[in-house]
């Protein structure tokens, strides 16, 4: 990254808000100028007085006017606001990362970056909206890949994530449709496979559990081993920037034709306690993306 930090602003001041924040400002490679909620009294605010230049609670309508000092934002408000919040910010030519479950900017995953991400990043035109798709969709779409490229003629792909009830906040308990939607949708993608499912369990046991997502595939032929070292390579990937990821139960057939992989995710402790990998996947994500597209454009006005 160049010596000048990027310039955000973060929209939403819930639990994925408030990790992304502090995510946020203890990597130099950023610098956080507004957090936008729309309630004065709101927790997520009052953390970051003397910490954040700009803390507004009149929402998007508040920031505007002041949008043209950062390069870009992160919406991490709810699937609902986030196209009004868009159509808005695109006006203004901000980048946009969308840590909701909208499906309106483009679905990146960036363990998959190699393959689909950072050559788009790098040509596309301006300015961009990235969605984050979801934890799961997150969590899952890089094994759901590695399985793909080793077994033959997929039938059924299937992603259940189990999370924290705690650590789930209520727009993601408002959002679960588009939750199941926006997941299926990013693992069709990354497979080819147009029969996908989606599930989502919010568990509220106590002590809390640590986020765990299973990628169940059917398909006629597949290789194990092959598998197995496919899925460690796309861990390792996602540990560069997801230090608690790791495969948990290796690929293994659960009966004929019928193969299982499970990954868990233990959170870096940014706001929530590590129990919430849901949010520490998806914001690391979120950061990882916006450090790259960062790059890239300044790379290209720098050329240009």
């Amino acid at each position: 990254m160049p010596n000048d930090p990027v310039r955000v602003a973060v929209l939403g001041t819930g639990n994925i808000g408030v990790d992304l924040c502090e995510r946020l400002l203890r990597d130099p490679d950023f610098e956080v100028v507004a957090l936008v909620g729309r309630r004065a009294e709101s927790p997520g605010l009052r953390r970051f007085e003397n910490r954040i230049p700009m803390l507004l609670s009149g929402g998007i309508e508040e920031f505007l006017p002041v949008c043209q000092r950062v390069e870009g934002v992160f919406d991490a408000t709810s699937a609902f606001d986030h196209l009004r919040h868009w159509t808005a910010l695109r006006e203004h030519g901000l980048w946009v990362i969308d840590l909701t479950p909208s499906r309106v900017g483009d679905a990146m995953v960036p363990a998959l970056a190699g393959r689909i991400s950072e050559m788009q990043m790098e040509n596309r035109a301006q300015p961009a909206n990235f969605s984050m798709v979801t934890c799961g969709g997150q969590s899952a779409a890089g094994i759901a890949f590695a399985i793909s490229q080793r077994a033959e003629n997929i039938a059924e792909v299937e992603v259940s994530s189990s999370i924290a009830a705690l650590s789930a906040g209520p727009a993601t308990r408002a959002n679960i449709d588009e939750y199941i939607e926006t997941t299926e949708s990013v693992i069709a993608q990354v497979t080819g496979c147009p029969v996908t499912k989606a599930i989502l369990v919010l568990n509220p046991a106590d002590p809390p559990v640590m986020m765990r997502t299973t990628v169940t595939v059917k398909a006629e032929r597949f290789d194990l081993g092959s598998i197995t070292e496919g899925c460690e390579d796309i861990a390792s990937a996602i540990r560069k920037w997801v230090p608690g990821y790791a495969i948990s139960v290796p690929a293994h057939e659960v009966s004929s034709g019928v193969l299982s992989v499970t990954a868990k995710v233990t959170g870096s402790g940014y706001y929530l306690p590590p129990y919430a990998g849901n949010l520490d996947i998806i914001n690391a994500a979120a950061v990882e993306t916006a450090r790259v597209h960062a790059e890239a454009t300044r790379s290209n006005s720098a050329r240009n």
